[in-house]
C-alpha cells in the first residue's frame, strides 16, 4: 500500500486580497519548476494542513495549497459574529481560484479536491476548462439536494444513531421533525455563545463521528475544537441552505465539458458523508473517468485503500513531468497527452495514427484493441499498454486489481477476434490467454513497462489474465 510522502515544510507562502474584505492565505510546497497541482480542501470551510502536502511527490509538484474565504488561516474568520457570509459562495471560490492561479503565473493545473473540494474543483473546471490539466476527486459530492438531505435530513442517522442524537439536542424538540438547515442557521447566527457555541459543536461534531470507516476519537476532538467547529458549522450551512448556489444537478449536466480532462474519482463504498452513488453516476456521464471504488473505506483521504489510489493516481500524473521552458506548443501537447484516458485517447490515437496516444508515458507504449461488445455485438474500443514478444503485441487484463475482470476481456473471451492498432498499423489478430511459463515470462516483460501490475496482483485473488494478440 502507498501512504503518504514525508513532512516536507512550504517555500513559499503569502496572503492575497482577493476582494470583499477577504484575504486567503496561500502555500507552495514541492518543486518550483513542477507539475502545478491546487490541493482544494472539504468542508467547507474546514481549511488545508499540512498532511495533505504530503499527496503529491514534492520532487515532481508545484504543490499549491490554500485557506478559502474565512477559514483556515484565510481572514476574516468565520468565527467571528460579524463576518459576511454574502460574499462567500460557490462563484466567490471559483473567482478567487482563479485570482490566485494569475497571481502565481500558473498558465494550467491539476485540481485535487475531496469531499466539498470536489465539487468546487468540478465547478471550477467546468467554468475554466482550459485551466485544467486533470481531476483527481475524492469522497465525490456535487451537492444536490438529495446529497444534502441524506447527511442533514437523517438517511445517515439510519448508521449512526447515537450520534445523530448528539447531533439534534441542540434542536428544540418541536422542531426536529422540520428543517434542521433552518433551525441550525438560527441557531448558528444567534448573538449569544451559549447557543451558538454548543451548536458549532454539534453540527461540526456529527461530521467527525461520521467521518471514518471506523469512527476515532483524535478525529472527533478535532472536529470539536470550538474555533474550528464554529467556521466550519456557519460556512456548510450557509452553503447548504442555498445549494451551493448551483441549478438542480448542475455539475452532472456539465460534465460533458469535462472532455479531454483526466478523471480518477476515490470513492469509499461505505462514505456516510458522500454517499457512493455520487462519484457512481457521475462516473456514468464524465467522459473518460475512472472510478476507483474502495470496498473497506469510510469517506476520509488517509484510509488505507483510498490513500493508495490517491497516491497512486498523483505519482501517475506526475510520471515523465519535466521543466517544459523552451517546448514548442506542440511538444507540450505531446507530453500532456500522455495523460489521456478512455475514449478520448482512442479518439486523438486513431486520428493521428498514434502519434498523439502511442506513447502514453515515457517508455509506456499504448495501442488500441477492438473487440466485439458481448452483449451488444457493437465495437468496443480501448487503449491498453502493451509490449511485443515475437511480433505479437501483448496486454494484461489488469483492471487495477479489481476482483473481476475488464470488460474487454470478456469481450474477447466470447469472439476472440479483435481488431488491433498499433501506431498506424491496423490490423486483425486473435487473442489467446497465456498460460504457465509463458505466462510468467510476459508477465515480466510487461511489469517492467509499467510496475504497478505487481501491486494489482496483491490487490485481488485472480489471476490477471496476459493476452497475446496473434496477427491473423
Amino acid at each position: 500500500m502507498l501512504g503518504l510522502y514525508p513532512e516536507l515544510d512550504p517555500y513559499d507562502h503569502g496572503m492575497l486580497p482577493v476582494g470583499d474584505g477577504n484575504t486567503l492565505y496561500w502555500e507552495e510546497c514541492g518543486n518550483p519548476e513542477g507539475k502545478p497541482v491546487a490541493f482544494l480542501h472539504g468542508g467547507p470551510g474546514g481549511g488545508a494542513s499540512a498532511r495533505h502536502r504530503r499527496l503529491f511527490d514534492p520532487a515532481r509538484y508545484r504543490i499549491v495549497l490554500f485557506d478559502q474565504r474565512g477559514c483556515g488561516r484565510s481572514t476574516p474568520h468565520c468565527s467571528e459574529p460579524d463576518v459576511d457570509l454574502s460574499v462567500n459562495t460557490t462563484w466567490h471560490l471559483v473567482s478567487d481560484m482563479e485570482q490566485l492561479r494569475e497571481d502565481r503565473g500558473i498558465d494550467r493545473w491539476q485540481l485535487f479536491g475531496g469531499s466539498w473540494g470536489s465539487v468546487l474543483a468540478l465547478a471550477y473546471a467546468e467554468t475554466h476548462p482550459e485551466r485544467v490539466t486533470e481531476l483527481i476527486l475524492r469522497g465525490v459530492a456535487t451537492l444536490r439536494l438529495k446529497e444534502v438531505q441524506w447527511l442533514f435530513g437523517g438517511g445517515a442517522a439510519c448508521m449512526f444513531p447515537e450520534a445523530w442524537s448528539r447531533f439534534l439536542a441542540p434542536v428544540p424538540y418541536a422542531r426536529r421533525g422540520g428543517d434542521l438547515l433552518e433551525v441550525y442557521h438560527e441557531l448558528l447566527n444567534h448573538p449569544d455563545p451559549k447557543v451558538h457555541g454548543p451548536a458549532a459543536l454539534a453540527w461540526s461534531r456529527w461530521e467527525g463521528e461520521t467521518v471514518k470507516f471506523t469512527p476515532q476519537e483524535e478525529v472527533v476532538a478535532a472536529f470539536a475544537e470550538p474555533e474550528f467547529a464554529l467556521a466550519i458549522a456557519r460556512i456548510e450551512n450557509h452553503y447548504f441552505r442555498h445549494g451551493g448556489w448551483l441549478a438542480p444537478d448542475q455539475l452532472i449536466r456539465g460534465a460533458g465539458k469535462l472532455s479531454g480532462i483526466p478523471c480518477v474519482l476515490v470513492q469509499g463504498r461505505y462514505d456516510a458523508v458522500t454517499p457512493a452513488t455520487t462519484a457512481w453516476e457521475l462516473a456514468q456521464v464524465l467522459p473518460g473517468a475512472e472510478l476507483k471504488m474502495i470496498g473497506d473505506a469510510g469517506h476520509a483521504f488517509d484510509e488505507p485503500g483510498t490513500l493508495h489510489e490517491l497516491i497512486s493516481a498523483t505519482d501517475r500524473f506526475a510520471a515523465g513531468w519535466e521543466d517544459r521552458s523552451g517546448l514548442s506548443s506542440a511538444e507540450v501537447e505531446r507530453k500532456e497527452i500522455r495523460m489521456l484516458f478512455g475514449d478520448e485517447h482512442v479518439r486523438r490515437y486513431e486520428e493521428t495514427d498514434g502519434q498523439v496516444g502511442h506513447d502514453w508515458q515515457e517508455g509506456v507504449p499504448t495501442l488500441v484493441l477492438t473487440t466485439k461488445g458481448r452483449k451488444t455485438g457493437q465495437d468496443r474500443k480501448f487503449a491498453l499498454i502493451y509490449q511485443e514478444d515475437n511480433g505479437n503485441p501483448v496486454i494484461v487484463a489488469s483492471k487495477g486489481g479489481a476482483p473481476n475482470h475488464p470488460g474487454w476481456y470478456l469481450n474477447l473471451q466470447e469472439n476472440p477476434e479483435v481488431g488491433v492498432q498499433v501506431w498506424a498499423d491496423k490490423f486483425t489478430a486473435r487473442a489467446r490467454t497465456a498460460t504457465g511459463e509463458e505466462r510468467a515470462r510476459l508477465w515480466d516483460k510487461l511489469a517492467a513497462v509499467w510496475p504497478a501490475y505487481n501491486d494489482y496482483q496483491k490487490k485481488t485473488d485472480r489471476e490477471i489474465p496476459v493476452v497475446v494478440l496473434e496477427r491473423v
